[in-house]
């Protein structure tokens, strides 16, 4: 899948000009060209702003990235906010993460898990917070939610099987389509006069080729490492300037597992059809393609990670172990 940017570009006349509304009934007129378009204007514009994280989860980012962090340091951030502090005792405390030993303080908690671990759990608690939430797409949001955090579990799963360092695979992929959700928020934000933005049938082709760009926007403002926005902008490419991006390519594998095991974008076509509303399953029977990898850049990742067809079978193996375990509950 190869992301066309129609949106102006820096430095071009008329860049960040472009209007964000859509008038009602334009969406159901729209080409996928002038979606696309329509989207980059909303997410390049100089106002863009995606949602907000929490200062703990900013900061903890940057106070992972160093070699002198005390624990004290991390209780003492984690302490900030009561709302954080609260969901990561439980998470830490619960039966699966835990063990025989019962964590009753952060301090415990950092210990047992490490700062790394800690950094992740703190962001996905964010994510889901602030980023996954919608009342105008509410259905979909739960849907990449899910999604989001499956990736991100069987991406720390497959660089068990590779030489590849962990330390970003599972923020790699819990933000990897972090991309989507800005898209919508940002047209539900804007969606001007309307009672409600555009309907998911209409816009799913063009908020695919954009999510990537749109991804990348966010982590640049989020300030994450490089490393992060490259995987971001490029998940479904692997390839940047004519080299594999390691963790791109790590998340790419991933996000086609937690696809083919059920954990999609979409629901996979004939899985609970009878459960989906009337417009989720059209969007499973017209859309089963979003954010889904060719077979070259499939290819191309299984090269980057010296995955030959024997690991990739015990790489899986691994991802449906994760699957029975893994609790995705908000």
């Amino acid at each position: 899948m190869s992301l066309i940017r129609r949106g102006k570009k820096k430095g071009e006349e008329g860049y960040g000009q472009g209007k964000a509304s859509i008038a009602e009934g334009d969406d159901v007129l729209l080409d996928e060209e002038r979606m696309v378009e329509h989207l980059m204007s909303c997410i390049e514009a100089p106002d863009y702003r995606p949602p907000t994280l929490p200062a703990v989860a900013v900061e903890l980012m940057q106070l992972s990235q160093r070699a002198d962090v005390e624990i004290d340091d991390v209780v003492k951030l984690l302490e900030q906010d009561s709302l954080i502090a609260g969901r990561v005792l439980k998470i830490v405390g619960s039966a699966a993460m835990a063990g025989a030993v019962k964590i009753t303080s952060l301090r415990e908690a950092t210990m047992r898990m490490g700062l790394l671990r800690i950094r992740d759990i703190v962001m996905e608690i964010a994510m889901n917070m602030r980023v996954f939430k919608s009342e105008d797409y509410g259905d979909t949001m739960e849907l990449l939610r899910r999604h989001a955090t499956v990736t991100a579990h069987l991406s720390r799963a497959v660089c068990k099987f590779t030489p590849i360092e962990a330390e970003f695979a599972f923020l790699a992929g819990l933000l990897h389509d972090v991309g989507i959700a800005g898209t919508l928020l940002a047209l539900a934000d804007r969606k001007g006069k309307r009672k409600s933005p555009p309907d998911l049938i209409s816009i799913w082709p063009a908020v695919d080729r954009v999510h990537q760009r749109a991804g990348e926007i966010m982590a640049t403002h989020w300030e994450l490492p490089h490393d992060i926005r490259f995987a971001l902008s490029a998940h479904h490419q692997v390839m940047l300037q004519g080299h594999p991006h390691p963790l791109a390519a790590t998340v790419a594998i991933a996000n086609e597992l937690a696809h083919e095991l059920g954990a999609g974008v979409i629901p996979k076509a004939g899985q609970a059809l009878s459960e989906l509303t009337e417009e989720e399953a059209d969007c499973v029977r017209a859309h089963t393609s979003v954010d889904r990898s060719g077979d070259k850049t499939l290819v191309h990742a299984r090269e980057a990670l010296s995955i030959d067809d024997k690991t990739m079978e015990r790489v899986r193996e691994e991802a449906e172990q994760v699957m029975e375990t893994l609790s995705v509950e908000g």
